[in-house]
């Protein structure tokens, strides 16, 4: 039998939809049972499907990929809170100035901004915890507890996690900011009531209702 493979010259590169590579992580998410999985493991999976490297490259990473169908993993998520307040403790000091972002990798244990914002909403609530609790203005116990909000995200079931951001097309319902045209967006799912979207924008946290 011949070969019918045309070499055209001509041939336009096949774009996958947002919505196809979040449909395609779903799907492996599945496979996975609902764990972390790498780009490694998903590329090991059989049958056609995205290339790990074109879903990284469309939302800014492959944990922040991951992470729109509601799976956190990584190792900037384990950290215990000691760990980092004593790397933010370690930071300031050389820094002499509260560390943003960036300043908090480049000269810290290269912890990420992610996990203080899980822990106490953002790396500036953080500091002020700090500062508060060096002070004298709270306990030890209380700079270490964290956030109300933090706490209710992390207890918030995967399943509904995942249909509260499937539901808003992995958007901001407020804005329509979304991590496949803006990788400085990252989305949170919260409970405050009843479930809602938010969305992590530039530093600015921005809220909408169910």
């Amino acid at each position: 039998m011949a070969d019918e493979f045309k070499f055209d010259l001509d041939a336009k590169r096949t774009r996958h939809s947002d919505e196809e590579l979040i449909s395609a992580l779903e799907d492996a998410a599945q496979r996975f049972g609902g764990k972390y999985f790498t780009e490694q493991e998903y590329g090991k999976l059989l049958g056609q499907r995205p290339h790990s490297s074109t879903i990284a490259n469309r939302f800014g990473s492959w944990k922040r990929a991951v992470a729109l169908i509601g799976i956190i993993g990584g190792r900037e998520y384990q950290y215990a809170p000691e760990e980092l307040i004593e790397n933010l403790e370690t930071v300031w000091k050389r820094l002499g100035y509260p560390p943003g972002k960036r300043k908090i990798v480049l000269f810290g244990k290269k912890i990420s901004e992610t996990p203080y914002k899980r822990h106490w909403g953002s790396l500036r609530n953080a500091c002020e915890a700090l500062a508060a609790f060096h002070s004298g203005q709270i306990s030890r116990g209380k700079l270490l507890a964290g956030t109300a909000d933090s706490t209710l995200r992390s207890a918030i079931p995967l399943k509904d996690r995942w249909a509260v951001l499937k539901r808003d097309n992995y958007r901001c319902v407020k804005c329509g900011a979304s991590p496949a045209t803006d990788h400085s967006v990252e989305l949170e799912v919260d409970r405050k009531r009843v479930f809602q979207l938010s969305i992590t924008h530039n530093s600015a946290r921005r809220w909408s209702s169910y």
